[in-house]
């Protein structure tokens, strides 16, 4: 048995990634996903790297922040002030063949480049509100993910048949986006934490490790600041960081049943 526990919006804004660490330090977060598309991300990225037991991977932005690439080199992606479609009109803008290929991958690869540049290597890759499932998203970030040596790749199969219509969509986004992926490592199954209903407690999250194979739980522990509340509606964060420094939880699940995304 097998748990991976990721925190995911590293540099989202400077409560967030003080969130994430605390999660690290006291609990039992052992992976995190980097954002490199806010103004707080470099901060995020330096904080991580003082962390030698933190793997850092990429969380690919396609819908959040300013993208990395000059926006009139990506016009597609974003809107007329610079910044990245919201999610609905991105998914709109994708399924009607209205998000250029070639801009997609432009982007994901400068990603990847900042976050190098910023003294993170990710070799574990996911995205800002799972749109690296979506098939025609899939099929670029997987060639460019071969091309990078990327072990790991988030897939959202729930370990569950049905737990409600959300995880029944992220099932199917993952089915849908299989091959694009295929020979990438990934969980075996996958639950968000900040999604879940009912919420978990933690005898609830000690009990996902029964599941079997490699599970993922994504979790997004955090502060609230104004920042944060300016760039995501998710603000409901210090619930996931109470839980997942729960000592209760920690030992429940020991170093053993714990683990990296890539080792």
């Amino acid at each position: 048995m097998s748990l991976v526990v990721t925190a995911d919006d590293l540099g989202l804004s400077p409560a967030v990634t003080r969130g994430i660490i605390e999660a690290h330090r006291k609990g039992i977060v052992r992976s995190a996903s980097l954002l490199v598309t806010f103004d707080a991300s470099a901060e995020g990225a330096a904080l991580a790297r003082r962390e030698p037991e933190l793997e850092v991977g990429l969380h690919i932005d396609l819908v959040g922040g300013t993208p990395v690439s000059e926006p009139s080199a990506v016009p597609s992606l974003v809107d007329r002030e610079g910044r990245f479609w919201p999610l609905a009109e991105f998914a709109r803008r994708v399924f009607t063949g209205r998000i250029r290929a070639a801009e997609l991958a432009s982007e994901v690869r400068a990603q990847v480049a900042r976050a190098r540049e910023w003294g993170v290597a990710p070799l574990a890759w996911d995205s800002h509100r799972h749109t690296h499932l979506m098939p025609p998203v899939a099929g670029v970030v997987g060639r460019i993910a071969r091309d990078d040596g990327v072990r790991w790749i988030r897939r959202t199969r729930s370990p569950r048949s049905w737990t409600g219509p959300k995880e029944a969509a992220l099932r199917a986004a993952t089915l849908a986006s299989g091959l694009a992926y295929r020979g990438i490592a990934g969980p075996t199954w996958y639950i968000d934490l900040s999604s879940e209903r009912p919420k978990l407690d933690a005898a609830g999250v000690a009990l996902l490790a029964t599941y079997g194979g490699i599970g993922e739980l994504g979790s997004h522990p955090g502060y609230v600041d104004d920042r944060l509340g300016a760039a995501d509606g998710l603000v409901e964060r210090e619930r996931d960081l109470r839980l997942l420094t729960d000592p209760l939880l920690r030992t429940a699940l020991g170093n053993e049943t714990l683990r990296w995304r890539v080792p």
